[in-house]
């Protein structure tokens, strides 16, 4: 099973897209137009990234929103960037935590 599936299989996560931060898609789980996501979600990486040194961050590495019912999460290492669609948005947490072991076993 991949990394991304066992991401999707995370309780309350909606969809998962893996891409690289030029914006190609490289794996889906769940609903999604995974191609879409991946693109947006590359330059959704950049900018991030760029902020990040901005305020003196250095590169971040994940970024996470919460609204009263869903949220979502960017996260990125090296050249990858995963992004899962979270519902209800108290899950967040336990996929917050995945994405990063997940992220440590690729180093």
């Amino acid at each position: 099973m991949s990394d991304l599936a066992l991401i999707a299989k995370i309780p309350g996560v909606r969809s998962a897209v893996l891409g690289d931060l030029e914006g190609t898609f490289l794996e889906a789980a769940g609903d999604v137009d995974g191609e879409a996501v991946a693109a947006e979600m590359g330059f959704v990486a950049n900018t991030l990234t760029g902020a990040g040194e901005a305020l003196g961050l250095g590169t971040l590495r994940r970024i996470s929103a919460a609204g009263p019912v869903r949220a979502s999460v960017v996260a990125l290492r090296a050249s990858r960037v995963i992004t899962a669609k979270v519902e209800p948005a108290r899950a967040l947490a336990a996929v917050e935590k995945a994405v990063d072991k997940i992220f440590q076993e690729w180093v």
